[in-house]
């Protein structure tokens, strides 16, 4: 009879950490936006997306400090989803006429969010243990 351990802790290897500390950086930088008052007028995104945007970020906070200090699998992928929402909540930028330093903040945080996301959803080749 054949036996396979795995687990579901994703490996602590250093571009992993390094995935999850971009990650915060990136939760972090979002949450002043919780705090940030609403548009007067056309200037900028609306209400909401900026309190959705600074919730995303606290959670992206969370799940990194959690998924370094334990690993969890699960973590990282709430992490994961909070980072895309937020890339794509920042994609408008693109297409309407703001500011250019806007447009290069909204284009570094999209980057920085691919870069997370590489770095931490990789899978490392871990080899199974088999035990006759």
């Amino acid at each position: 009879m054949t036996a396979m351990t795995t687990t579901s802790v994703a490996s602590t290897t250093g571009r992993f950490r390094a995935g999850l500390a971009v990650s915060a950086f990136l939760g972090v930088t979002n949450i002043p936006f919780l705090f940030a008052p609403g548009p007067d007028g056309d200037s900028g995104p609306p209400t909401v997306v900026l309190v959705v945007s600074g919730l995303l970020g606290v959670v992206s906070l969370v799940c990194a400090v959690v998924a370094w200090r334990s690993g969890n699998r699960l973590a990282v992928r709430i992490n994961a989803a909070a980072l895309i929402i937020n890339a794509l909540l920042s994609m408008p930028a693109f297409f309407v006429d703001i500011a250019a330093w806007v447009k290069v903040g909204a284009a570094v945080s999209v980057l920085l969010t691919l870069v997370a996301l590489v770095l931490t959803l990789r899978r490392e080749h871990t080899p199974f243990t088999v035990t006759d």
